[in-house]
């Protein structure tokens, strides 16, 4: 069986919020590996704490997965993606990466 594990401590963009706060905002390659590192660390010590938990990490696979606004919505960005008939085009309301762990048995 897969055990799915949303980690939602903090979603990727809360992170990189947070850690926006705390550095001088600016486009540079320098500050997008120092906001990379961070959000590194962070997910390092959140793997840390369910293996600490005893979660068995050697199955561990991340996905990435994009919510994005209700089809009924009618946000600018909606209605142009409706429009072009392309779903990918539709607002985000969330944008990250979900910790899936596979446990042993039938999935």
């Amino acid at each position: 069986m897969t055990e799915g594990v949303t980690m939602n401590m903090i979603t990727p963009i809360e992170m990189i919020k947070s850690i926006s706060r705390n550095l001088k905002l600016s486009k540079s390659p320098r500050h997008n590996e120092q906001i990379l590192a961070l959000a590194m660390r962070q997910i390092e010590k959140m793997l840390q704490e369910m293996q600490n938990e005893g979660k068995d990490l050697s199955g561990l696979k991340l996905k990435k997965f994009q919510k994005t606004h209700h089809i009924d919505c009618r946000c600018g960005m909606c209605v142009e993606a409706k429009k072009k008939n392309d779903p990918r085009k539709r607002g985000l309301l969330e944008d990250g990466f979900k910790v899936y762990i596979e446990g042993g048995g039938n999935s």
